[in-house]
């Protein structure tokens, strides 16, 4: 208390004379104050500048702050427009598949029902030819048995007038036979005998036997025309001079010795006709004219009707063979069309897997920017807080020190007394313009800190739903494949969450 009581002495006696020196010289107050005044005018000027100098840096800082949003908004507009772009060049290319594939299906389909059809065309084809061979041999028989009967016609027309000939020494014969029976002597009759055989014998030459004509063509057929014309001379016999010789034959032997008799056996049995051998060879048919002609006529048709078919059979044939080579041309065209896109769909999958790597790195880097401005906003606002701390307790020392300082280095003069004013003042008006310019940094500092946080929560906010669609749209699109490119995703995302 003692200590205390001369120094509050002391303090009251340095005041009066402050305020004895300050109310002495009137007049050079008024100057000193015109000058501090045009000191504060040029400090606010001063300040001003500073201030506008420091509306500049805001705006750069802005500037800045726009041009690196939009350089992130470019980026993520970017990004959507190449998911997009891919997005629509896999459903095209989805889409024209999936044509491709349907009508590849309705193609295979026609082409099976096609490929049917012909084999059901062809199996008939293959019926009316197995059923038109029994008729080309039978047209081949008509044909060699008209030429086997041209054949008969030729042999049978000379044979003709051999029979004509036999007819007139046949009747020569009976006039022979006729006048030997009514004369009564008996060498005449011998003689008339004699002479009547050669004639009955010598014409018709002797048979040929039934083995003979059981063989193709030639002999056969004509040994068979030879015995119809022997068959044609002796019913012409028959019936020419049968009705008077058996009229007369059994009257004329009622007065015929032993010798006649058998001159009469003899010609009778010459003049018979031999049953059994007039049989045509195996493999043949005699038909009538009419008969033939429809023959003929029905084997043409048929084979007009295979000519027909068979000219069907070879277009169907061709064209099985043109829409085979048309429909392997599709299919070697469609192969390559498919390989063509199964490449464009592998180029497609490696810029998605490229896109998606970069969204990633993006995502990476703006996790990595955000911890910074994290933790350099928790820095600042903890240098806030030291400062502010700090700011109190060091004023009253600081207040200490100058009354202390004071009280040692009290002016003496009044000059003095404005300088330590003047002194003062400028250090009073520095500090606290000093305090204000670190409060006004600290706080353009955390509210630009606080606005690129709040922009880097919405980018990353947008740029994960951005990837939640793209992962689900390439997991409904590629499978289970991009499964670790999720995962990827989520790990950053849980990053981003533990750095908040």
């Amino acid at each position: 208390m003692a200590a205390a009581a001369p120094v509050t002495a002391g303090e009251d006696e340095r005041r009066r004379r402050l305020g004895a020196a300050l109310e002495g010289p009137q007049p050079q107050e008024g100057a000193n104050v015109e000058a501090e005044s045009g000191e504060l005018s040029r400090l606010r000027a001063e300040l001003a500048g500073a201030l506008a100098e420091m509306e500049t840096m805001k705006a750069v800082a802005e500037v800045s702050e726009s041009t690196k949003a939009e350089a992130v908004a470019a980026v993520q507009r970017q990004c959507q427009e190449e998911v997009a772009s891919l997005q629509a060049i896999l459903k095209d290319s989805i889409s024209s598949y999936e044509a491709q594939i349907s009508a590849l299906k309705q193609e295979r389909q026609q082409q099976q029902q096609d490929c049917e059809e012909k084999e059901r065309e062809l199996g008939r084809l293959k019926q009316l030819l197995s059923r038109a061979h029994p008729l080309d041999s039978l047209e081949k028989q008509m044909e060699k048995a008209h030429e086997d009967s041209e054949k008969l016609r030729e042999i049978i027309l000379p044979m003709e007038q051999e029979i004509e000939e036999l007819k007139a020494k046949l009747l020569r014969a009976e006039e022979l036979i006729q006048e030997i029976q009514r004369r009564p002597q008996h060498a005449p009759s011998l003689h008339g005998s004699t002479e009547l055989l050669p004639l009955s014998r010598d014409p018709s030459p002797p048979l040929e036997p039934l083995e003979e004509l059981s063989g193709d063509g030639g002999p056969a057929a004509e040994a068979f025309a030879h015995n119809c014309d022997d068959s044609a001379s002796i019913s012409s016999f028959s019936l020419g001079g049968g009705a008077g010789s058996s009229a007369s034959l059994p009257r004329s032997r009622q007065g015929l010795s032993p010798e006649q008799e058998e001159t009469a056996s003899l010609v009778s049995t010459g003049t018979l006709v031999p049953e059994g051998i007039y049989l045509p060879p195996p493999g043949y048919q005699l038909v009538p004219d009419t008969q033939w002609e429809q023959l003929q006529m029905e084997g043409r048709q048929l084979q007009k009707d295979l000519e027909s078919i068979s000219r069907e059979r070879d277009e169907l044939q061709e064209g099985l063979r043109r829409s085979n080579e048309d429909c392997a041309k599709q299919m070697q065209v469609l192969l390559a069309q498919v390989q063509n896109s199964e490449q464009l769909l592998q180029t497609l999958q490696g810029t998605l897997s490229q896109a998606q790597e970069r969204v990633q790195l993006q995502m990476a880097e703006l996790v990595t920017t955000h911890k910074c401005l994290h933790n350099e906003v928790k820095r600042l606002n903890e240098e806030n807080r030291g400062l502010r701390a700090e700011q109190l307790p060091s004023s009253a020392p600081q207040g200490l020190q100058q009354e202390q300082g004071e009280e040692e280095s009290l002016p003496s003069s009044v000059l003095e007394l404005q300088q330590l004013l003047r002194h003062t003042q400028q250090e009073a008006q520095a500090q606290l313009q000093a305090q204000e310019h670190g409060a006004e940094r600290l706080r353009i500092e955390i509210v630009t800190l606080r606005e690129a946080l709040e922009e880097e929560t919405a980018a990353r906010a947008s740029l994960e739903g951005q990837l939640r669609v793209q992962r689900e749209e390439t997991e409904v699109l590629e499978g289970p494949a991009p499964r670790p490119l999720r995962t990827e995703g989520e790990g950053a995302a849980a990053a981003g969450r533990a750095g908040d």
